[in-house]
């Protein structure tokens, strides 16, 4: 119902939607961070310019900007068998990344009483996005 909700919100407005992702493992939160890649599995509107926010647990531990992204057929061998296992359909490359320093609670933003479970791959309004985005103390950007 949120995504619904969210969604009917960001198609409403003039504005471009942003989106959620959760990291699930520390390895995915570490790769997305040093080498700005993640794997997806969430078919979205992904498009150069987007606004994603990351979700971790309970609570938002950065954002970033998209680049491209690179389909499964255009992978090297290695990397789609990663995604053939593990049901992703291709890369995202971020042009910049944020890393908040301290978390973000979710219960302290607009998606506040949500299951953070369910915001992967929730669209939001940029405006939502930036208040999120605010409400960190300090950003590491890379």
């Amino acid at each position: 119902m949120f995504y619904k909700c969210l969604k009917a919100e960001a198609l409403v407005s003039d504005e471009p939607p942003s989106y959620i992702l959760r990291i699930q493992k520390d390895d995915l939160e570490r790769q997305l961070f040093s080498l700005h890649t993640f794997y997806v599995g969430i078919r979205r509107d992904w498009s150069r310019g987007t606004r994603v926010l990351f979700v971790r647990r309970d609570a938002f531990t950065g954002s970033g900007t998209i680049d491209r992204v690179v389909a499964l057929d255009d992978l090297e061998e290695r990397e789609r068998r990663l995604c053939l296992e593990n049901n992703w359909y291709g890369k995202i490359i971020f042009a910049k990344l944020a890393r908040f320093l301290y978390a973000v609670p979710v219960q302290d933003t607009p998606t506040a009483g949500q299951n953070p479970l369910m915001l992967h791959g929730a669209i939001i309004s940029s405006s939502e996005a930036l208040r999120i985005e605010g409400l960190a103390s300090a950003r590491i950007i890379s």
